[in-house]
């Protein structure tokens, strides 16, 4: 247990909370590894993947694989190495997520109490609630994270969100039903993939061999997996169902020489026809409210057949109950016995003939009972046929492999695929122009020859570089393009120049279109920097300044008063140096991030890089770092109307004034 305990704590993700890399995919693809003899943890390795994209968080892929063995254990798809008629049956399902659920709220402990508990609620509710249902620290550490890998709930570290349609699925799965039909069910569904050329009368009969019980021809239910789950675990047994197909085809070669030889009557065996004083009839029979309209007809179709054609001594009851599903073997008898003139005994599926009436007055159907031994022989050879396979498939081949890594790719959320640029600055000859290439090279040739250079690299670069300039445009105008709910634009640079003026008309636009722009920079700006920010962004967006906060992170290693006069650099400055820009919430924003400031230097000319993205877990990253220094800068906020007079002298941050 604490060995449990411990790798479901290091597997666990903060948001949403999971045990991370695993899923109802990959608890199938577990089992398919093991049914396979192949590795675990190769046939994890796709859907690890896909939940590094998910969460964008690494962990150790031998817990990530000890947690799918202990699983495949708990949940009694594994017994002692061997593969349970369970496990068989997940791994025959094409759509197994289900049938996963109904088996892990039926093994889990507490897992059906908490999923019931939260059955009425609708949306989202306070984190402390669930936590409430918890009973203990296995429920805490395994069960609920366990219960949102498995897509019940999503947890979040303030709340949890539920859902309704597959708890419902699955605590509905958990009724009583009979587990001996469970288990033929389950054994049919079972050997219908290991011989997948066997007909339902052929899998019916092997099952029956294996289990003493005839399935119902339905399809296996999620409430009779359920069954299964909580029933002592049952391992079937490759050398049981061997003799059970040697035994049935043997039986089958039996049935085989006996419709064969219905097919060429002996003339030995002619039926003595009875004179009567008039033609048989329905009339003529005695009436008995027992018997169907059905089951007289067929009585009398197969006497007229045989009183017309005496050397069919022996009739094969299956014509009679394969075209009259109402008649048995039983109640033909009771029939042909009622009939005047009719002598017979019915056994091993025969109805054997010492009399009948000369005449019956029923059309006859000769023809049609012909052609059903013909088509009857040929079933029955091709069952032969069927079990005599040179080998069976056993464990059968999970069928729903290739789609289960398909169907964890598709859950993934398409914020957390999105493009992700390697973003640069590098002087660029075609951008800034022949007049200040010029001006740059002047007559040094190996200006020159690094112009020409520069530009050939600025041709060829790959896709995966994207300029500041160009990720900048991009980024605001997402805020624009898409229909953005948290319209928020978030800007960190320490410092800035003219080149907010550049960008003043987008920002102004996003402000039109109701966004609010939080403005982060360094409070020790000399009185000439923050004039410029005045005047290159701030005097431009003036009427929209209620949607516009500036605040700024400058403090000192050891606290002190100070005055505007002090040089600052001597007292251990430190303060914002991050060059970061989001726009909108993670899910539907982006983020660009590296080491150029504000200005033209970092735009145009120094080699700088960075990152963009739209990535929603990067994004979040992005915000919460943002987030967390606007909110200690919350005492050196400076309104719009405060820098509209800009004093000549330095600001002193709040706290040492």
């Amino acid at each position: 247990m604490s060995d449990l305990l411990h790798a479901a704590n290091k597997l666990r993700t903060q948001s949403p909370e999971r045990l991370w890399g695993l899923s109802t995919e990959s608890i199938y693809s577990a089992l398919a590894a093991k049914a396979s003899d192949e590795s675990i943890q190769a046939r994890l390795e796709p859907h690890i993947r896909a939940e590094i994209i998910r969460t964008n968080d690494e962990r150790d892929s031998d817990l990530v694989v000890s947690i799918h063995e202990w699983l495949l254990g708990e949940l009694s798809l594994i017994e002692t190495g061997d593969i349970s008629l369970l496990g068989l049956v997940i791994l025959s399902s094409d759509e197994p997520q289900s049938l996963i659920r109904a088996v892990a709220v039926a093994r889990l402990e507490s897992a059906e109490m908490v999923l019931r508990s939260c059955i009425e609620i609708d949306g989202e509710i306070p984190r402390r609630e669930l936590d409430s249902l918890l009973a203990d620290e296995w429920d805490e550490t395994v069960l609920a994270p366990l219960l949102g890998s498995l897509g019940f709930l999503t947890i979040y570290p303030d709340s949890a969100e539920f859902d309704q349609e597959r708890i419902d699925a699955s605590l509905s799965a958990q009724q009583t039903t009979s587990t001996e039909t469970a288990v033929a069910k389950a054994h049919r569904e079972v050997i219908s993939q290991a011989i997948e050329t066997a007909d339902g009368a052929c899998l019916e009969a092997l099952v029956q061999r294996l289990t003493g019980s005839v399935p119902s021809k339905s399809e296996l239910t999620a409430a009779e997996v359920a069954t299964l789950a909580t029933t002592r675990t049952i391992v079937v047994n490759g050398t049981d169902l061997e003799d059970a197909i040697r035994d049935q085809r043997q039986e089958y070669e039996d049935e085989l020489d006996k419709v064969q030889s219905l097919l060429v009557p002996s003339t030995e065996l002619d039926v003595e026809r009875v004179e009567m004083d008039q033609p048989v009839g329905f009339g003529e029979l005695p009436e008995d409210s027992d018997q169907s309209d059905d089951e007289r007809e067929a009585a009398l179709k197969v006497v007229a057949t045989v009183a017309a054609h005496p050397d069919i001594a022996r009739f094969d009851v299956h014509f009679v109950t394969e075209r009259w599903p109402s008649v048995t073997s039983y109640s033909l008898y009771q029939i042909l016995s009622s009939v005047p003139g009719v002598e017979c005994e019915v056994s091993d599926g025969l109805v054997e003939f010492e009399t009948v009436p000369e005449a019956v007055d029923v059309e006859i159907a000769r023809d049609e009972y012909m052609t059903h031994l013909v088509e009857r022989c040929s079933a029955i050879q091709n069952r032969i046929d069927t079990l005599s396979q040179e080998r069976v498939s056993f464990p059968p081949v999970p069928v729903a492999t290739e789609s289960m890594v398909v169907r964890d790719y598709e859950s993934i959320e398409s914020g957390a695929i999105a493009p992700t640029y390697f973003t640069y600055t590098l002087v660029d000859p075609d951008a800034l122009g022949e007049k200040k290439m010029d001006a740059y090279v002047g007559d040094s040739r190996g200006l020159g020859r690094e112009r020409a250079r520069l530009r050939r690299w600025h041709e060829k670069r790959s896709s995966g570089l994207e300029s500041y300039t160009a990720m900048t445009d991009r980024l605001f105008s997402l805020g624009l393009e898409r229909d953005i709910e948290d319209k928020v634009l978030r800007i960190m640079t320490p410092f800035d120049d003219d080149t907010f003026n550049e960008y003043v008309a987008q920002i102004r636009r996003l402000l039109e279109h109701g966004f609010e722009l939080r403005l982060l920079t360094r409070h020790t700006k000399e009185p000439w920097e923050w004039r410029r920010l005045q005047r290159n962004l701030l005097s431009e967006i003036k009427e929209h300044r209620d949607q516009v906060t500036v605040r700024t992170y400058s403090r000192f290693k050891e606290h002190q008063r100070v005055t505007s006069e002090m040089d600052f650099r001597d007292l251990g400055e430190i303060g914002i140096h991050g060059k970061l820009q989001t726009v909108g919430a993670p899910e539907e924003g982006a983020v660009l991030l590296g080491s150029a400031n504000f200005m033209e230097n970092s735009y145009d000319w120094n080699p700088e890089c960075g990152v963009y993205t739209e990535r929603t877990q990067f994004v979040d990253a992005a915000i919460e770092f943002f987030d967390i220094v606007w909110h200690v800068s919350a005492a050196d906020e400076l309104s719009i109307n405060r820098l509209q007079e800009i004093p000549d002298r330095k600001l002193v941050p709040t706290y040492y004034s």
